[in-house]
């Protein structure tokens, strides 16, 4: 290590709260911080030392905090290259969110791709939906900012069947509403979330949304470096209830192995992987 890094290095280190941050995120901590974060006390200690990796008590306090140190927003470049280049293969949780649109409309696939970003699942999952005698239709809603970009996307690709919409109102409930990697970006109650389309939806995917098996559902911050964005992670029974009370039964779910939510100084609410979810009313 150069002097000079090393000064830098001692620099940031010589403030004693990164040097507390530090020795707990050693894992012979591990346990005391499971203990630690068993009491509202020893929580409240903890939140008040983590940064961003932390518990908020509601989501304007988290973008709030989001704002702080980088930019704030679903929007970012980088959250929209990530994506696309996300799409050039197929990832593990989309086989079961394929095998359902395989089955829900066989002959008729219709898919409402609720933020979508700019259409990347649909040329992911396009070779294989695409099959003889078989129509597709898939919309893509979201951001303007990202649906520009998406246009201007499929003008160059081939996409048949691919369109982009800044509003909900033209759904129909005879579209499958696909939500992938999105869901727990939604603020409110699952109530609102199918209440704000104008026909209730049939066949919802969830797809790539975190979700605990124990404890009650939190908000945090999902931190990229060039951006941030807070989330909802959902307790997994409240979360099926929540659909089970609008109507809707769970056909299946899956896990997503390929994604975790990292909790390193509240190891009671890491999520080791997140999870799909397929909803029929």
């Amino acid at each position: 290590m150069s002097v000079s890094a090393s000064a830098r290095w001692w620099t940031k280190v010589r403030n004693p709260r990164e040097i507390a941050i530090r020795f707990l995120a050693t894992e012979p901590c591990r346990s005391l911080l499971r203990l630690a974060g068993k009491s509202r006390v020893g929580l409240r200690l903890l939140n008040v030392m983590i940064g961003h990796r932390r518990l908020f008590r509601s989501f304007e306090e988290a973008w709030e905090w989001a704002r702080r140190s980088t930019y704030a927003g679903h929007d970012h470049p980088d959250y929209i290259r990530e994506h696309l280049f996300l799409s050039k293969s197929l990832r593990p949780s989309d086989y079961a969110a394929l095998y359902w649109l395989l089955r829900i409309n066989p002959n008729n696939i219709s898919v409402f791709d609720f933020a979508g970003n700019v259409g990347n699942l649909f040329y992911s999952y396009y070779p294989y939906l695409k099959r003889a005698g078989e129509l597709l239709d898939w919309t893509v809603f979201d951001l303007p900012r990202t649906l520009e970009e998406g246009r201007e996307i499929a003008a160059n690709r081939s996409a048949p069947g691919l369109s982009f919409e800044d509003s909900i109102r033209g759904f129909s409930e005879e579209q499958t509403l696909l939500v992938s990697g999105a869901f727990h970006y939604w603020e409110t109650s699952v109530r609102e979330f199918i209440g704000q389309f104008p026909q209730r939806p049939r066949h919802v995917i969830l797809n790539r949304t975190p979700v605990h098996e124990t404890q009650p559902s939190f908000i945090t911050i999902q931190h990229r470096g060039s951006y941030a964005v807070p989330c909802l992670v959902r307790n997994k029974k409240e979360l099926a209830s929540a659909f089970a009370a609008e109507g809707y039964v769970m056909i299946d779910q899956w896990p997503a192995l390929e994604l975790s939510l990292e909790m390193p100084f509240l190891p009671n609410y890491t999520v080791p992987y997140y999870s799909g979810f397929y909803f029929r009313r």
